[in-house]
């Protein structure tokens, strides 16, 4: 077929099939997380979204890599701290783009080892860049990711094609890209750029996907070279990692071309290592999941108790040099996963308006909800005026209960209509309620009694919030 019929084929496949517009909204929301100055809060939201992901960054953060960080982690929020938001970032895009595809055609192991050659090149990308300390770091996975388009939309959406491409590969010696040139009339680079431009990524990007086979003695005379060189050499590393799975060959590569690329052999070995770390988790991945459970399932988690005090050391062991928008996701995190929240959120006191403001929220929707979740400082006879006056936190077992119910403000109810069993927990610094931790369990009521013990350690968690307040105190302008 011609080149014209190739692309008009392949965007009415997507288009049919129902999978660009979601592919569409994907990519565009990749780009965003890419390219966005997030906080350790507002990844961890994004990240929480999606409990396989979170688990996934979990186990990342805990790989014997990232051990010399010191303690079990627990919580994505720490993982974050760990990895950094930049790492995450990547992750999270490798993650929704192999969930999207997994999604898309879940019966083809062919696109397995794509998957994964396009995730690890990923990552060699940017550990190259972070390591020499290239601004341009993430603009260059994306650069190495849309290389991987390209093959991962042949397999998808032309099947047979490609398995007559890689019948000609096993046959003939020629490339992945002589062989779709053959077969469909269009090189790997041209759908690349095609769909880059489809996406309406910057136009760099696109022209870093025009054909470069760069030689380890290549002068790169522009930035989008220096984006199409990364890119392809991170490829064929990715493809001797995946293929052999050992590090040797892929050090050698990444060696001989470092010089052409503006990178030393430390940077190499940094990037061959983190690589290294990413293909072993992508392969347990595919493994069934530790036992865990899953937040926001509802019911009583196992070993509550332990849970809690397990956070609680996590926290303190880790807080003293967080900030507080650090330390916060912490322990809102901690104390959902313990408790099992479907939701939960955390609200502060602004001094100077006098009210308080959810800042930071996880579980389903909560970021589109968490705007509406305001009230003002001065009493009101409701629970949240309430919990603000009390010592403990406060558990409301059936928040629809007539002798309950109109306590309950409105402003929460329009926001919250089905929450049936409420926590909630304030944070209290001299003698003044300064933000308040809240939990429910979706339409579910709380079928079982918080001892002391649990309700204690939820208030050691919000002490530790105080703590790290108090400790920036000095350094705030506000009264």
């Amino acid at each position: 077929m011609s080149k014209e019929q190739f692309f008009e084929t392949l965007w009415n496949r997507m288009a049919q099939q129902g999978d660009f517009p979601t592919l569409q909204y994907c990519v565009d929301n990749i780009f965003q997380t890419l390219n966005g100055d997030l906080t350790v809060g507002e990844m961890a939201t994004s990240v929480l979204s999606d409990f396989s992901l979170s688990q996934k960054v979990i186990r990342l953060a805990n790989s014997a890599m990232y051990r010399s960080f010191g303690g079990e982690v627990t919580t994505v929020s720490r993982a974050i701290l760990v990895l950094g938001v930049e790492a995450i970032s990547h992750l999270t895009l490798g993650i929704q783009l192999l969930d999207y595809f997994h999604g898309v055609a879940p019966q083809r192991p062919q696109a397995t080892k794509a998957l994964q050659r396009a995730l690890v090149a990923g990552e060699i990308t940017r550990a190259l860049s972070h390591a020499r300390g290239i601004n341009e770091g993430e603009e260059a996975v994306v650069c190495t990711l849309m290389h991987h388009m390209s093959r991962l939309l042949v397999v998808f959406y032309f099947p047979d094609e490609w398995e007559r491409v890689e019948a000609m590969c096993a046959t003939h010696p020629m490339t992945e890209n002589e062989a779709c040139q053959a077969v469909l009339g269009v090189s790997m680079e041209e759908i690349a750029e095609a769909a880059a431009r489809k996406w309406r990524l910057p136009g760099i990007i696109a022209h870093a996907m025009k054909p470069r086979l760069p030689a380890p003695d290549t002068v790169l005379e522009t930035h989008a070279d220096w984006l199409a060189a990364i890119a392809h050499v991170s490829a064929q590393a990715a493809a001797a990692m995946v293929r052999d799975g050992t590090q040797e060959s892929v050090q050698e590569l990444l060696t001989a071309h470092a010089k052409m690329l503006g990178l030393t052999t430390g940077d190499v070995a940094i990037a061959v290592r983190q690589a290294d770390t990413l293909n072993t988790s992508i392969i347990r991945s595919e493994a069934p999941a530790e036992a865990a459970a899953p937040v926001g399932t509802g019911g009583d988690p196992e070993d509550m108790l332990r849970r809690l005090r397990q956070g609680l050391d996590e926290v303190r062991r880790e807080g003293a040099g967080l900030s507080v928008s650090q330390l916060a996701p912490m322990v809102l995190e901690t104390t959902m996963r313990a408790m099992n929240f479907s939701r939960c959120f955390l609200m502060m006191l602004n001094p100077a308006t006098k009210r308080f403001h959810a800042r930071l929220g996880f579980g389903e929707g909560m970021r589109e909800k968490l705007p509406a979740l305001s009230f003002e400082e001065g009493f009101v006879p409701d629970v949240f005026h309430f919990a603000g006056l009390a010592d403990k936190p406060l558990l409301i077992e059936d928040a629809f209960d007539p002798s309950i119910a109109h306590r309950i403000p409105r402003w929460y109810r329009d926001a919250m209509p089905d929450a049936k069993s409420i926590l909630l927990a304030p944070v209290r610094m001299r003698n003044r309620c300064i933000a308040l931790i809240y939990g429910d369990w979706g339409a579910t009521r709380c079928a079982w009694q918080l001892g002391e013990a649990e309700l204690n350690a939820v208030d050691e968690l919000t002490r530790e919030i105080a703590a790290g307040v108090l400790r920036a105190a000095p350094q705030r302008t506000e009264p």
